[in-house]
């Protein structure tokens, strides 16, 4: 009996290494959005709807003026992923804001030791599971000058990656944005994400030129451009597109479509919200049309595999 779990044990350490050092199959992952932006694909760069400035354009943060924190749920059945978000920023209190966000992501991705890596001893008796848990800290800063018609903004990450079969990581990482308002309805936005690389395919460095209009309180629109520069051998162009419909100034529907990986991954995204003046319920769903070349999760219906779902609160102070 001792040495047979002498064995297993060996199995398991053998596996962890040769994982390890095999390649990882670069695969891009967009980086997660709050439930208002997932419901516009995502396409808030200049918008800035909701937290989700903090780490996808600082600079959005001042597009208005307001006192503004969040909490969110998402859950995505093929990566028996739960992702809890928490975030808060000030652009009312003068011309210059603050903000903060955390995330804490528990998943386990589709895995299959024989082919994640070349060779893999097999043992009936042995279970390997790739379980991992990403924390993830953001702290923003950014400046409205000429009336909220120009902005800028920086962004500061930490990531801290655990995992039960590869070495635990820490990385630092920077944003940047900028916005213009040619006129007050009319946004363009220029930003990065990951400039110090993370060497993580979720975590891409990237470049996004956007465009927002914004008919209050009745009509939001967005599209962005954002060129992957980390994630294959070759830079990939990625194309966000949303709106929002206000009804009442009480209902949201959104709608909107994002493609990844020069378009080898695309989803359709749609939305609902209840609004009242301080606060904000917000329902989201992804969903992943046309062929998956992604591992597939078995023990779920084909459905699950494409869908990802979220909900969050806003409470905005004035």
């Amino acid at each position: 009996m001792n040495r047979f779990r002498c064995s297993a044990q060996r199995v398991l350490a053998l596996a962890a290494i040769l994982l390890w050092l095999a390649p990882t199959g670069l695969r891009a992952e967009e980086d997660f959005f709050e439930p208002a932006a997932l419901g516009m694909g995502g396409a808030v760069r200049t918008l800035g709807n909701d937290t989700s400035a903090v780490h996808l354009n600082p600079a959005a943060m001042v597009t208005k003026g307001r006192y503004l924190t969040s909490f969110s749920y998402s859950h995505y059945a093929r990566e028996k992923s739960h992702l809890l978000s928490t975030g808060a920023y000030d652009s009312k209190t003068s011309n210059f804001a603050l903000g903060t966000k955390y995330s804490l992501r528990i998943f386990e991705p589709p895995f299959s030791a024989d082919q994640a890596v070349q060779w893999y001893p097999v043992s009936t008796d042995t279970e390997i599971r790739d379980k991992r848990k990403f924390h993830r800290w953001d702290v923003a800063a950014a400046y409205a000058f000429l009336k909220r018609r120009l902005n800028v903004g920086v962004t500061a990450r930490i990531l801290r990656k655990e995992y039960d079969i590869r070495e635990d990581q820490v990385r630092f990482s920077m944003d940047s944005g900028f916005s213009v308002f040619p006129l007050p309805v009319l946004g363009i936005s220029v930003s990065s994400q990951n400039m110090i690389p993370t060497n993580d395919d979720r975590y891409p460095t990237r470049l996004a030129a956007g465009l927002g209009l914004l008919l209050d309180p009745v009509l939001n629109l967005g599209v962005d451009v954002v060129w992957d520069f980390t994630s294959g051998e070759k830079p990939t162009t990625d194309v966000h597109g949303g709106l929002e419909v206000r009804i009442l100034n009480l209902f949201a529907i959104r709608g909107g479509y994002y493609g990844d990986r020069q378009f080898t991954d695309n989803y359709v995204t749609w939305g609902l919200g209840l609004a009242t003046e301080r606060i904000k319920l917000s329902f989201s769903m992804r969903i992943e049309v046309g062929p998956v070349d992604k591992a597939l999760r078995e023990d779920v219906s084909d459905a699950a595999n494409r869908l990802w779902n979220t909900i969050g609160l806003e409470i905005a102070f004035q």
